[in-house]
């Protein structure tokens, strides 16, 4: 496929179902950007580490940060995630967010040990931790 050539679904197929060929970009710790709605209606694009399960996507993240606020006011976002070495090849993921507290620290350790780290001394805030769940509304893969 060519690097400029767009996948496309056609009608019938499930677009929120995430591509077997693209799977690796959401199961190998690589770094994505999720982008949010602000308070202004404009976005707000932020990197971050996450875990997936099946084809939702999991964030850890603190709820003082504006990610969290967005999500909160506006219960929809997008994660994009490109290939470390294609960069012609993404992964598009819009869908609808959930949240829930994280006071066991459990889905803050899993995503800091899928990507490679210890979360026991993992230099990041453990107070006030949140998951940002995504479930899939439409995937766009590329590449």
């Amino acid at each position: 496929m060519a690097p400029f050539q767009r996948r496309f679904r056609w009608k019938g197929s499930d677009v929120s179902a995430i591509p077997e060929s693209h799977r690796d970009l959401i199961d190998g710790p690589l770094i994505a950007s999720l982008s949010t709605v602000g308070p202004d209606g404009s976005p707000q694009v932020t990197a971050i580490w996450f875990v997936a399960e099946g084809h939702t996507v999991h964030v850890s993240v603190i709820a003082t940060r504006q990610k969290f606020k967005n999500v909160v006011a506006h219960p929809r976002a997008t994660l994009f995630v490109v290939d470390p070495k294609n960069p012609f090849r993404t992964l598009e993921i819009r869908g609808t967010v959930t949240v829930r507290k994280d006071p066991d620290l459990e889905l803050f350790a899993k995503v800091f040990r899928h990507y490679g780290q210890d979360p026991a001394t993992a230099p990041a805030i453990h107070e006030g931790r949140v998951v940002i769940s995504l479930t899939p509304t439409h995937v766009v893969s590329q590449g």
